[in-house]
């Protein structure tokens, strides 16, 4: 079936990719948990490691795990609210600025070679045929809820 041949190329370049950033992630010593939770703080910067966690579906020991990782590696530092001095938050070093930006960098390339010799047509016909396989992806999730 030309179906499960598709889903079978969409699932090895999907493994393909994530080959790809977790080479440079082990560059930094760090995991797809670590980075993850770098973006979240990035993203949420006034939330707390509690919300955090939810966010990225932790319990409160592996979060503590995680971020005492990215401490000790001077990614992230914790700051004591001015407010309530049991609060505390997390925040991303220059360090792990400098690190985060690298990493977004250097993906953005791999993106961009992984496309090489597709016109901005193609581009945007495949990004189109994406987002139907995603919006039926989506109608399947909800059906089976």
């Amino acid at each position: 079936m030309i179906e499960t041949d598709v889903a079978m190329k969409l699932k090895e370049i999907q493994q393909k990719i994530i080959q790809i950033m977790q080479l440079k992630i082990d560059e930094y010593g760090l995991t797809f948990g670590h980075l993850h939770l770098m973006r979240l703080v990035d993203k949420y910067p006034n939330a707390s490691q509690k919300e955090l966690a939810e966010k990225m579906r932790f319990t409160q020991g592996a979060m503590s795990i995680v971020v005492k990782k990215l401490l000790n590696l001077n990614m992230l530092e914790q700051l004591t609210s001015e407010s309530d001095a049991r609060y505390k938050r997390l925040v991303i070093t220059d360090k792990g600025r400098a690190m985060l930006n690298e990493y977004i960098d250097h993906i953005n390339k791999k993106y961009k070679d992984m496309f090489l010799g597709f016109s901005e047509e193609e581009l945007v016909e495949i990004n189109d045929y994406l987002t139907r396989i995603n919006e039926n992806l989506n109608r399947i999730i909800a059906n089976n809820n």
